[in-house]
């Protein structure tokens, strides 16, 4: 990919599918995107709706669930770095005897998700009362015949959770204030929370949009995950609240570092290069219901993952609540991406949309034309699927 001489690309396919899912009102309201390409911003764009009638802005908030997962992991790799955190340690001689880590858990098992704490959902568990919460975490054991360590299960909620008490503990610091001081800032995340001050909260609930839930006959705004009482619980699984600029920001961030670069916030180049490879086989995980690799805190080998067959074997990201929100960094093509929808829709929509959107950015950042793609590009075939899949949609509402 070779940019063009002021610096900056078109993204006339990315706009067209952008602009056409919003005017649709079937796969989101809104969205917000930011691509870097060699460390440099290329483009960026917000539209739509927040989900209050408001037109997205750059800077309004959304939650983005599971997509904040690697600010956690990248707080655990920099204690790796220096000494605090050895990945391959049991977890029950830092955190203590309690049945959960009796199979000899360790936060590597955590951060691949291989320890067998599947079972909790995150939906089921924003239901319980915060302090009850470690209280169930702690009782859980693997599935009966589950081999820790080699078996996949995505932890939504227990392993994250499991990860902040172990910084918690290593660091004396409340994990709010930690990933704020050792990440967040050092990155330049100022638009990041995981965990609120009822004052932050405050002075940034009039710029936050809202999720809305497009499953059923009628969409459905997740009004409570802009309460108060939510915004302000630290919750690094998946009670992330950002933008689509600060996820490029980190991803850039990693990418920078993994060239051999120092970014201050991230771990060093080994660490880094660590986590984002794959930690463990290409395995079947039982939650995701696909075959797929796994790095440290990161969804490695992307295109296993429904980014799409244009993501070199080298890519990694993540992505929230079935690719409403998804970023992700492809080394090869010196590339960061970040996107944020706020519409809720199911894995089939979403397995759609995304390679179909990851796609397009492709070929306007290669500056091509769509009959220059490769023969056989089996994209083209999503494309297809994405207009089916409209029609299907439009005539069941």
């Amino acid at each position: 990919m070779a940019p063009e001489e002021e610096g900056r690309y078109d993204f006339p396919r990315t706009m067209e599918l952008l602009e056409a899912d919003v005017a649709e009102g079937l796969f989101t309201l809104g969205a917000q995107v930011a691509v870097s390409f060699e460390g440099e911003r290329v483009f960026e764009t917000c539209l739509g709706d927040d989900g209050f009638g408001r037109p997205v802005e750059l800077d309004t908030i959304f939650r983005v669930y599971c997509t904040i997962k690697p600010v956690t992991a990248m707080a655990i790799a920099n204690l790796v770095d220096a000494g605090g955190v050895e990945l391959d340690r049991p977890l029950v001689e830092v955190l203590g005897t309690r049945p959960v880590l009796e199979r000899g858990v360790t936060a590597r098992q955590l951060l691949n998700h291989t320890a067998g704490l599947h079972n909790l959902s995150a939906f089921s568990m924003e239901l319980v009362p915060p302090e009850d919460r470690r209280r169930i975490i702690d009782r859980q054991l693997p599935p009966p015949g589950w081999h820790v360590g080699r078996d996949a299960g995505y932890s939504e909620f227990a392993a994250w959770t499991m990860l902040g008490e172990l910084l918690e503990t290593v660091t004396g610091e409340p994990l709010r204030e930690h990933l704020r001081r050792t990440v967040l800032d050092p990155l330049g995340m100022h638009d990041t929370w995981i965990g609120m001050t009822p004052a932050e909260y405050a002075a940034n609930v009039g710029r936050m949009g809202v999720n809305v839930d497009l499953r059923g006959f009628r969409p459905f705004p997740m009004l409570m995950e802009r309460s108060e009482r939510v915004c302000v619980e630290t919750n690094p699984a998946h009670g992330g609240y950002t933008t689509a600029r600060d996820l490029d920001r980190l991803f850039c961030g990693l990418l920078q570092v993994l060239g051999g670069g120092s970014v201050d916030g991230l771990p060093s180049p080994a660490t880094m290069a660590q986590f984002c490879s794959t930690a463990r086989p290409s395995s079947f995980d039982v939650v995701l219901d696909r075959r797929c690799d796994y790095g440290l805190g990161f969804m490695t080998n992307l295109a296993d993952h429904y980014f799409g067959g244009r993501c070199s074997p080298e890519s990694f990201g993540h992505s929230g609540n079935v690719g409403s929100s998804f970023a992700f960094a492809d080394p090869m093509h010196h590339l960061s991406v970040a996107v944020v929808f706020n519409g809720l829709v199911d894995h089939e929509s979403a397995f759609v949309r995304r390679p179909a959107l990851v796609r397009a950015m492709y070929l306007d950042l290669e500056q091509v034309d769509d009959e220059d793609a490769e023969p056989g590009d089996t994209e083209k075939v999503d494309t297809g699927r994405r207009r089916g899949l409209l029609r299907s949609l439009r005539r069941s509402r």
